[in-house]
């Protein structure tokens, strides 16, 4: 994951990486498959993926629930970026002035 990607542009490289590996029948495990994609993830997601480890046995982690890792980590980043913007929407600059 690059820093200036979202969630929705790695998960299309990522499938496009994956289907392109079949195409050469490259087969990769999809508890791999799963594993890779959460590492990739950069080191402002590291809460994240802790979470995701911790809350699941990544050799359980099946590739249909690469959907919902993915539909999981969109709705984290639009709450990130929702509390980023209310954050700067309360920000409020107070100049002085002298009399």
């Amino acid at each position: 994951m690059d820093s200036e990607e979202n969630i929705e542009i790695m998960s299309d490289w990522f499938s496009t990486i994956v289907n392109e590996l079949k195409g050469f029948v490259e087969v990769i495990s999809e508890n791999k498959l799963l594993r890779k994609l959460i590492y990739s993830l950069l080191e402002s997601w590291k809460s994240k993926k802790t979470m995701i480890i911790e809350a699941k046995s990544l050799k359980t982690l099946k590739l249909n629930n690469l959907e919902k890792l993915i539909g999981s980590l969109l709705t984290h980043e639009m709450i990130s970026k929702g509390k980023k913007e209310e954050n700067k929407e309360n920000n409020v600059v107070l100049k002085s002035s002298s009399y």
